[in-house]
């Protein structure tokens, strides 16, 4: 009887398994494609093309009576309630500017409490002309309109790194618009200038304030850097005034990294030898809870107002100014914004007229501030004729 041969499994041919293979990686390869393609157009359509990576947009409505009072003037006047304080002096500015001349200069003021410089810039970059010189008298209300949060934290870093990064920053300062696809894409806020400025949300001085205070204090970096590179451009002569701190007035509230019941209590004990008037006995001890604690700003302005006391004015000015600086309530200027406007002025340039420094240079000598915020009307008076004076070199009047 004849054998059948037993039948043999079925088996894909080399060729074929060959082909499904690259059947499956070019499938594979499609959805990659596809999904990267997917990613970059969301990450375009999330972004505006910007130089810096803020976690913000401001709108610019045009006025057209507005902007042609603007760009008609000679001067013009920008910044937030320090400027708003200002206007009752324009008189000493525009009689200083103008004596040697016939007709007195066309002067305007832009300001507004609570105007941040991203309004301020946004406005600027808005107007078709800019009259020949811009005073900006700001920077004391950078933390009134929330315009970064501790939820934009981790991919505000992300972001910074980037752009400091020389060669990402060149290839988006030449082609902005691919700043799109390079930043990470935030839940941003969303401001337009014709909109009422209001506070909030506000960050209280617990979790998360020292990281919006260290994203507020860069993103103001980059955004006076800004505005000197506007001004340059247009070919404007930009004149900056640092908002002067009343070195006098206390912190609202101390950092919750920096502060707990039994320091309160510590602080509490050393202001009532103060008011006792044992200025010696508390600056002693105040100057080791100063250096135990982390820029706790209570401490600091205790020993600020103890050294006063002692006529330790330089010792007393320094620990005030820092107690400015870690002052979590951010209802004031801050040392460190000061410290950006000097700095990048002075590195490009820039006309400074450094109130703050002027003005705190006699702590302790006089009366220097009306209240909290404003400077006696004296010193405002003065600035204001300083700024004329200035404004005449530079119009070369």
């Amino acid at each position: 009887m004849a054998k059948t041969r037993p039948k043999k499994s079925a088996k894909s041919s080399p060729k074929t398994s060959k082909f499904g293979l690259l059947g499956v990686i070019k499938l594979l390869l499609v959805f990659g494609v596809l999904a990267v393609g997917g990613y970059g157009a969301y990450r375009y359509q999330q972004n505006p093309p910007s130089l810096y990576p803020y976690p913000y947009t401001v709108s610019a409505i045009s006025d057209a009576g507005q902007d042609a009072l603007v760009q008609s003037a000679q001067v013009l006047f920008v910044g937030d309630r320090m400027s708003v304080e200002m206007q009752k002096y324009t008189d000493a500015l525009i009689s200083r500017a103008s004596r040697n001349i016939t007709e007195p200069i066309n002067f305007h003021m832009w300001a507004a409490p609570g105007t941040g410089l991203h309004r301020t810039l946004a406005y600027l970059r808005s107007l078709k002309k800019l009259p020949p010189v811009i005073i900006y008298f700001g920077g004391s209300e950078e933390f009134h309109e929330t315009r970064a949060h501790p939820l934009h934290y981790k991919k505000f870093l992300i972001n910074k790194m980037l752009v400091e990064h020389e060669v990402v920053s060149s290839l988006i300062l030449a082609w902005p618009e691919i700043s799109r696809l390079i930043y990470e894409p935030y839940e941003r806020y969303r401001f337009n200038l014709s909109d009422e400025v209001k506070n909030g949300p506000v960050i209280g001085a617990g979790p998360g304030k020292i990281e919006q205070m260290e994203m507020l204090f860069k993103i103001y970096e980059w955004e006076f850097e800004e505005l000197i590179q506007l001004t340059k451009q247009r070919n404007v002569k930009l004149i900056v005034v640092t908002p002067p701190i009343n070195l006098l007035a206390a912190p609202i509230a101390s950092c919750s990294y920096s502060d707990d019941p039994a320091i309160q209590r510590d602080l509490m004990a050393q202001q009532k030898l103060l008011e006792a008037g044992k200025s010696k006995e508390a600056y002693d001890t105040l100057k080791v809870i100063s250096e135990q604690t982390i820029a706790n700003a209570s401490a600091l302005y205790l020993l600020g107002r103890a050294g006063l006391e002692l006529n330790r004015l330089q010792e007393a000015r320094a620990a005030l100014t820092k107690a400015a600086a870690v002052d979590c309530g951010t209802w004031r200027p801050n040392p460190i914004i000061n410290e950006i406007m000097r700095n990048s002025s002075n590195r490009n340039g820039i006309a400074l007229v450094d109130y703050d420094q002027q003005l705190n240079a006699m702590l302790g000598q006089n009366v220097l501030f009306f209240d909290a915020i404003n400077p006696q009307n004296i010193y405002n008076r003065a600035m204001m004729e300083k700024l004329g004076e200035l404004v005449a070199r530079l119009l070369d009047l």
